[in-house]
């Protein structure tokens, strides 16, 4: 869910400074601060499932 939501505002920024509403410089760090969250979420993400497959197999 979390994942959705990031990419959802990733879609809002970039047309935001694509139609000039904002200054793109102004929305810079915003949406720097975006991919690196979505980053982390990712990372969190396939961290859990690796740890949930580790779990699987030594319950088997």
């Amino acid at each position: 869910m979390v994942e959705e939501e990031l990419d959802e505002t990733s879609c809002w920024l970039e047309l935001i400074a694509e139609s000039d509403i904002v200054d793109a410089d102004r929305l810079s760090s915003i949406r720097t601060e975006c991919d690196e969250l979505m980053k982390i979420i990712v990372a969190s993400i396939l961290t859990h499932r690796k740890n949930m497959d580790r779990k699987n197999v030594k319950s088997i």
